[in-house]
């Protein structure tokens, strides 16, 4: 039988990643992404700052690999069944809501609703957002990186099932609209302090409802 664990090596790389991440993402949570250089990472993770100058050049790519990981996990909850279930991700942050890829636009719009709150008030993005804003902009006004690809992939896969089984939906472009629904959202998501007040928590998801309701036309 063919063996698939990682050889040593990759698994030894795997390995000091994470740690380093883990430990970048423990610093900036305690002391700010300002002060958690790579010599603090280093030191706090165990690894040698040769090793991480080898995966990272500076502190900025590894944030920026750190806040990749940090989404993908929250994304990772959505997938599952044929890759794009969210079993775990609902009855995780939303009981109410089917064990299994949405049946209709309510459903769906509900889920991107709750993701969008998780999203929101992860506290690793709400460091990144009040000290790293520079780094957040690359990823809104110049390119998009692996884990938004990502997650609009998920979109463009739960609104083909949809659009399918829901007549409301009939005759929209399942790619176009995931890519629309993406951008909207990451800006609210990324912006939501600057409105509160008058959008508390509440009121912030409650509009955010309202607004995607109202662009899929329910």
């Amino acid at each position: 039988m063919t063996s698939t664990a990682p050889a040593p090596s990759a698994a030894r790389t795997v390995g000091t990643r994470d740690r380093a991440l883990t430990a970048a993402r423990t610093s900036i949570l305690e002391i700010g992404a300002t002060r958690t250089t790579m010599v603090a990472v280093a030191r706090r993770s165990g690894v040698g700052r040769t090793t991480l100058y080898r995966h990272w050049p500076d502190a900025t790519a590894l944030f920026a690999d750190l806040l990749t990981r940090e989404l993908t996990e929250v994304m990772e909850g959505m997938e599952g069944m044929e890759g794009m279930a969210v079993t775990e991700f609902t009855a995780r942050v939303d009981p109410a809501l089917p064990g299994s890829a949405p049946r209709d636009a309510d459903d769906l719009v509900r889920l991107l609703c709750t993701f969008a709150d998780e999203v929101r008030t992860n506290p690793l993005l709400d460091a990144f957002r009040r000290h790293e804003s520079a780094m957040l902009s690359e990823y809104v006004f110049h390119r998009l990186g692996t884990s938004q690809r990502h997650l609009i992939e998920v979109l463009r896969a739960l609104l083909s099932q949809v659009i399918t089984s829901d007549p409301r939906l009939a005759g929209r472009d399942a790619d176009r609209t995931a890519a629309m629904l993406f951008l909207a959202v990451q800006g609210l998501v990324l912006s939501a302090p600057l409105a509160d007040p008058p959008l508390d928590p509440d009121g912030w998801r409650t509009e955010l409802h309202l607004l995607i309701r109202g662009y899929l036309g329910l």
